[in-house]
């Protein structure tokens, strides 16, 4: 029985160049997943691989990255870690998978914590037939970093170089579903209702009891996994007339 394939990908972006993995399905994917990670979190993610071997399951190609200075990806942490500098990123990931499978292939979007802002913030421009957020934060000032966070974290990239409010950014945004740890310490739940309130239809909210930011407790993790994948083939079948 043929298997799932993994292909390494170098997206460019300002003369730097980022690490990627694309993961394709046995047969033609019908669409194609591209995940963004959090804040101090890059590309091998346990739920960005376990997603992205969901996602071939079902007939979907998934796409992780580093962003610039993180992981195996080129540029600063501290220096290169702006909301903005993150939104271009995934604009230029998405150009690129769509150069290597078709510009027509549709294109979902996952992210998580802060990689679910930066989807949020990209969807005007890059259209995504879908987009799951999982603790995505709406407000910088809602933050709550852990007490041993690096000082450079604190001090330079948080108070200095992500300040957002992205309420006003998320009128335009439909087939959106907001999942989000009821007990989360970094990234408070308010953050969820936020979201969802402003979105369009379609759209679905998915409080997970008792999880925390990490969403640590398998129970949860299946959940979200489960939930986020069937969003996105609802939202291709709804899409293509029900020829999921």
């Amino acid at each position: 029985m043929p298997k799932a394939a993994e292909q390494p990908v170098t997206i460019k972006v300002q003369g730097l160049k980022l690490s990627g993995v694309l993961h394709l399905p046995p047969g033609n994917p019908s669409a194609v997943i591209v995940g963004c990670h959090g804040l101090m979190a890059d590309k091998s993610s346990p739920k960005q691989v376990a997603l992205a071997g969901r996602c071939t399951d079902a007939g979907m190609a998934y796409f992780r990255f580093d962003h610039r200075g993180c992981g195996e990806s080129e540029g600063s942490f501290e220096k290169d870690t702006t909301l903005e500098n993150r939104v271009m990123d995934l604009m230029a990931v998405v150009r690129t998978i769509r150069g290597i499978l078709g510009k027509n292939l549709p294109v979902g979007l996952f992210g998580s914590s802060l990689g679910g802002t930066v989807c949020l913030m990209a969807s005007s421009e890059i259209a995504p037939f879908a987009v799951v957020t999982l603790a995505a934060p709406v407000r910088s000032r809602s933050i709550r970093l852990p007490e041993n966070s690096p000082e450079s974290l604190t001090k330079e990239t948080l108070e200095g170089k992500i300040r957002f409010d992205i309420v006003t950014s998320l009128e335009s945004i439909d087939h959106l579903l907001v999942i989000h740890g009821s007990n989360d310490e970094t990234v408070p739940v308010e953050n969820a209702s936020w979201i969802y309130s402003q979105a369009n239809d379609p759209k679905a909210l998915l409080i997970l009891k008792n999880a925390d930011h990490r969403i640590s407790d398998e129970i949860n993790q299946q959940r979200f996994m489960e939930n986020a994948v069937q969003w996105f083939s609802d939202c291709y079948g709804s899409r293509s007339g029900g020829q999921a």
